[in-house]
């Protein structure tokens, strides 16, 4: 006489199913979930079994900072898949990152979900973006919505992987020289500007990323005197910062730095593979955790990475010094590089 489905009962409470999505984002080196302290936005796009598009879920503000927010999906039961992009909205005044076309509900496919990065094109470089990247996020699972009449909820997490990095390299001369920030242009290139609704990466169009900020920073160098001691000396390096999309390991040999010196019209660091450098710190991250990680675990978790290179009097790179996130990096066993 109590059930949902007796007519008798039909005001005594809620009898429909509810179905809610929850956000985590702990693909960090933390392992902690940092969804309501870093995600701003969500575009939700919902595919049917057959892969055509649904409906999208949005929401942006401070409603995704509370403690437990919960999306409801308003969805007859079924079969769905759900892919979302995080970070598409900013603050309502800069033009966005990232573009995701918008689909046609019954029309658009899965496959033609794409998310691409809002480039501009120069005389130099067809493919071109020195901005700060606002930080986006991917998330992409299949659900089953069961069909009940009994007041039950069901729950789901959608798990959160960071698509854009922050680089920052710092050039430093061992001569204890001041350098000149304007001298110096950073390049960064690789074919990552295109994901694919997986948060696989597509297409082949080259993108250069260049700096967008560039300023001096003082530090501390040991410079002998003449009588042979060893005293600190204040110099002036350069900081470069940079913002790239997503970074992964089998393009290892595809994601370069450039840093040319304007003045001198040469390279003082040429091609070198950022990201098979960034791996040699993987395994302290590993020991620390205690955690194994996988190249493309380990980049998707980490999202910041400081390269500190040492030149010479002539502007040239001195190889057997480089920091990577403050780890000094001996390079004599690996062939990375020129």
């Amino acid at each position: 006489m109590s059930s949902c489905h007796n007519p008798v009962f039909d005001d005594e409470g809620d009898c429909e199913v509810h179905y809610y999505l929850n956000f985590v984002y702990d693909l960090n080196l933390k392992w902690a979930d940092a969804f309501s302290s870093e995600v701003t936005s969500y575009n939700l796009y919902v595919f049917d079994s057959k892969g055509l598009f649904v409906k999208e879920y949005t929401d942006r503000g401070e409603a995704l900072a509370e403690p437990g927010y919960n999306l409801e999906l308003d969805l007859e039961p079924g079969t769905y898949q759900l892919v979302a992009w995080c970070g598409l909205y900013n603050d309502g005044e800069d033009m966005a990152s990232f573009t995701v076309p918008t689909p046609t509900p019954g029309v658009t496919t899965i496959d033609e979900l794409t998310c691409t990065l809002n480039t501009t094109s120069t005389d130099e470089y067809p493919v071109f973006s020195d901005q700060r990247l606002f930080f986006m996020y991917h998330g992409n699972m299949e659900v089953e919505l069961p069909d009940a009449q009994d007041g039950s909820s069901h729950y789901y997490t959608m798990y959160l992987t960071k698509d854009t990095n922050h680089i920052r390299i710092i050039l430093q001369q061992l001569s204890a020289e001041d350098m000149d920030p304007e001298q110096f242009q950073f390049n960064i290139t690789d074919s990552d500007g295109e994901l694919a609704y997986d948060n696989s990466l597509i297409g082949s169009t080259e993108v250069v990323y260049q700096q967008w900020d560039l300023l001096p920073g003082i530090a501390d160098v040991n410079r002998p005197d003449s009588d042979g001691m060893n005293n600190l000396v204040s110099t002036q390096g350069v900081i470069a910062d940079l913002s790239v999309s997503r970074m992964m390991a089998d393009h290892s040999k595809e994601f370069f730095l450039t840093v040319t010196d304007l003045k001198a019209n040469k390279k003082v660091i040429n091609k070198i593979p950022v990201i098979q450098y960034a791996l040699l710190s993987k395994e302290y991250y590993q020991l620390a955790y205690n955690h194994e990680m996988s190249d493309q675990e380990f980049l998707d978790r980490e999202d910041e990475y400081i390269l500190t290179f040492f030149v010479d009097e002539n502007q040239r790179w001195v190889s057997t010094y480089i920091y990577i996130n403050a780890w000094r990096i001996v390079l004599n066993d690996y062939g990375l590089g020129d």
